[in-house]
């Protein structure tokens, strides 16, 4: 990190200890926001699969799932097919599960420092619960809505996944060479066998409290530096200057609003944005697109701290979700027009609070239909690729 980034980063801190010595009572209000939220929505949605995948980590799994399915995830993305596990998690989990398995693939040599970059940077999604539940359900009152912006938030990444593969380099056999000669002692002296299911079990437990607790501290600290910037009146600046920049899509300032609420939190820009929505759907589906596309500093900060010490670029991160950005609107607009413009025509907003989202449906069964969901994938692609092998 350079010197300007330190500099930058304790500005930063230093007005922000300003502003909580100066409004103790926004500080309180904003932080028990973010505690409330991640306590009641984002703990009991992400604990189970960060327990899940720590497991499947320590069991090998990614081991077998290396030689089974590298006949599919070579052709589409020119990745390992120990990559196809973080796929299929990262896309029905959530942040950030996906950098959470691309850091444990890179530290265990079997994802090279290319493979890493480009793989972390489109299995970072929103989770199906998220979209569906907290913004179709919770936010637009309409389950539709929600469906649509999965599809627009998936099929872009699936897309921007694709066109990485042409920035693959040459392909590696080491992982391959590894694995064929390393996974039958790794599995017959597996550490179930010298260590016990209980001491595996104990440490996934510890390592996934260890990112959840991280992820709250990430939601809090985000929380309260979104109510700063909105409270000196930053966020105006930001939506004033969005407005003149996007005149040419005719913006309002509302939305422009809520887009820039969600450039640092994006439940925050959600809920912004669908509460300034108009008679028309449209617009306001297409921010919500790109706050889910972008994902807010707040996520950002959440995936550059689990894979820091990676080589994994900031830089290369920040352009995946700008090119996402532009996938998700087009694909977006492309299905409300030709699809649902009669099916979603206005919108309305909630008056169920985000915290008490998860209990406003059934949102313990839709989580582990995701779940079930990414294991019939994942026998689906081992289906294809034992279709592929002569």
């Amino acid at each position: 990190m350079s010197k300007y980034s330190n500099y930058s980063i304790t500005a930063v801190i230093l007005i922000l200890t300003a502003f909580m010595l100066i409004n103790p009572r926004e500080t309180v209000a904003a932080a028990s926001f973010g505690f409330h939220l991640w306590y009641s929505t984002v703990f009991p949605a992400l604990f189970p699969f960060f327990i899940v995948a720590e497991l499947l980590v320590a069991l090998h799994f990614v081991d077998i799932l290396g030689i089974w399915l590298e006949p599919v995830m070579r052709p589409i993305f020119r990745l390992p097919g120990c990559s196809s596990l973080v796929v299929v998690m990262g896309f029905t989990s959530g942040f950030p599960v996906g950098a959470l398995l691309t850091r444990r693939l890179y530290e265990k040599q079997m994802l090279t420092a290319n493979e890493a970059e480009r793989l972390v940077s489109f299995t970072n999604n929103s989770s199906p619960l998220f979209i569906v539940g907290a913004i179709g359900v919770g936010m637009f009152a309409n389950p539709t809505a929600g469906y649509l912006l999965a599809a627009g938030h998936y099929l872009s990444n699936l897309l921007l996944g694709f066109i990485w593969r042409f920035k693959s380099e040459p392909q590696s056999t080491a992982c391959l060479y590894r694995l064929n000669q390393q996974l039958p002692a790794s599995v017959n002296e597996s550490d179930v066998e010298l260590n016990g299911i209980g001491k595996i079990l104990g440490n996934a437990i510890s390592s996934a409290l260890n990112s959840i607790l991280a992820v709250g501290g990430f939601i809090v600290i985000f929380s309260v530096l979104t109510r700063m910037l909105s409270y000196w009146g930053f966020i105006d600046l930001m939506a004033a200057v969005l407005v003149k920049l996007l005149a040419v899509f005719e913006l309002s300032y509302p939305l422009a609003y809520g887009l820039s609420m969600g450039f640092f939190e994006i439940t925050l820009g959600a809920k912004t944005a669908v509460a300034a929505s108009g008679s028309e759907a449209l617009p306001t589906l297409l921010v919500v697109s790109s706050i889910l596309a972008f994902s807010g500093l707040s996520i950002i900060a959440q995936i550059m701290s689990v894979v820091a010490g990676t080589p994994i670029r900031l830089s290369f991160y920040l352009l995946a979700r700008a090119i996402q950005m532009v996938f998700s609107i087009i694909i977006t607009y492309i299905i409300y027009r030709f699809f649902l413009t009669n099916t979603i025509s206005t919108m309305t907003l909630s008056s169920i609070p985000i915290y008490k989202v998860l209990y406003s449906f059934d949102a313990w069964m839709f989580s582990l239909y995701s779940m079930l969901a990414g294991f019939i994938l994942i026998l689906l692609m081992i289906g294809a690729a034992c279709y592929k092998r002569p």
